[in-house]
This record gives C-alpha cells, sequence and structure tokens, in this order.
C-alpha cells in the first residue's frame, strides 16, 4: 500500500510538473502571438513573416495536414505529390490564421486550465477584447523537444474537424485526387 501511494504520488507531481512545461509554453507563446496581432510597425510583408514563423515552430503542421486527408490518400500519392500538399496547406494555415488575427482587435488570452487525456493536452484558454470573449481549447503534443498544436477548438468548433470535413467533401467529389485538392486549397 506505502508503495502504491508513493507511485501514485510521483506520477501525480511528474504530471503537474509536465501540466507546469505546457502552461509556461502557452503563455510564453500566447504573449508573442498578441505581440504580433498588435504590431502596427512593419510592412505587412513583415508581419506576414512572423505568423509563417509563429507557426512552424507551434503548429504540427505535417501531422494536422496528414491527417486531414487520411492513411489511404497518403499510402497512394507520390513523394512529390504530398510534398506540394504539404507547401499549399502550410500556406493555407499560415494564410488563415493571419487573416483571422488581423481582423481581431487588439486582447488578451488567458489561460485557465490544463487537463491531459491521453498524451494531449487540452489548454482551456479565453481570447477577449474590450467588447467580447470566446473560450478556446488547444490541443496540444509534446514532441519530446517542444510542444505542438495539433488543432484548436473555438466555442465547440474544431478547426480540424471543420477542415476534414471540408477536404473530405472535395476529395469525393474529386473521385479521391489529391491534384484537385491542392487545386481547390490554392482557391481558398
Amino acid at each position: 500500500m506505502k508503495n502504491l501511494l508513493i507511485l501514485i504520488g510521483i506520477i501525480f507531481s511528474f504530471s503537474t510538473l509536465e501540466a507546469s512545461e505546457v502552461s509556461e509554453w502557452f503563455e510564453k507563446e500566447s504573449n508573442q502571438f498578441l505581440e504580433i496581432i498588435n504590431n502596427n510597425e512593419g510592412t505587412e510583408s513583415d508581419n506576414y513573416e512572423k505568423y509563417k514563423y509563429f507557426v512552424s515552430k507551434n503548429f504540427a503542421v505535417k501531422s494536422i495536414a496528414y491527417g486531414l486527408i487520411g492513411e489511404k490518400l497518403i499510402n497512394n500519392s507520390s513523394e512529390k505529390e504530398l510534398s506540394i500538399y504539404l507547401d499549399v496547406f502550410t500556406d493555407y494555415l499560415i494564410k488563415t490564421i493571419y487573416k483571422l488575427a488581423n481582423s481581431s482587435t487588439s486582447g488578451s488570452i488567458v489561460l485557465k486550465d490544463v487537463d491531459v487525456k491521453d498524451n494531449i493536452y487540452i489548454i482551456k484558454s479565453v481570447i477577449s477584447d474590450k467588447k467580447t470573449s470566446a473560450n478556446l481549447y488547444w490541443k496540444v503534443i509534446d514532441t519530446g523537444t517542444s510542444f505542438k498544436i495539433i488543432d484548436v477548438i473555438v466555442e465547440n468548433t474544431s478547426y480540424f474537424v471543420t477542415k476534414k470535413s471540408e477536404f473530405n467533401k472535395i476529395l469525393r467529389k474529386n473521385k479521391g485526387s489529391l491534384e484537385a485538392l491542392i487545386i481547390e486549397i490554392q482557391k481558398i
């Protein structure tokens, strides 16, 4: 019994330590994100480059991109096609975040809670400006060298689930053609 209590104590303190690490990471990165949003100096190109860096540093872009199209399509596609798709998706994700951030006014992101389920951190936060606020959940994984965002859920709407549905619709319409999906993503 004593050994069980010691083991539970070690596990609890380890998970608390991990939650503390992801909390620190989140605070740092969300503050940097707010700095980018609030930067009225610099050119549009400079700001876009900052978003590009932020996305490449903090999002598990390849995991997200591949998760949206599924293993069967990945296995049936050439390395060249997958490379083009990954480049186009990365650009699309950066533009999406850039447009969303530039359409919002300066505000704050406040960390509310961190939960761990199946080795995925679920970070609950609230993003707000002076007029409105929204609950924002971040699904984050520990890659061993850093933390990476795999999904963002705004007011119960998952980016990943929404995009997977959109991409599947395009793929069904085009008989599973990755090339057609790439063309459609570039149009968006």
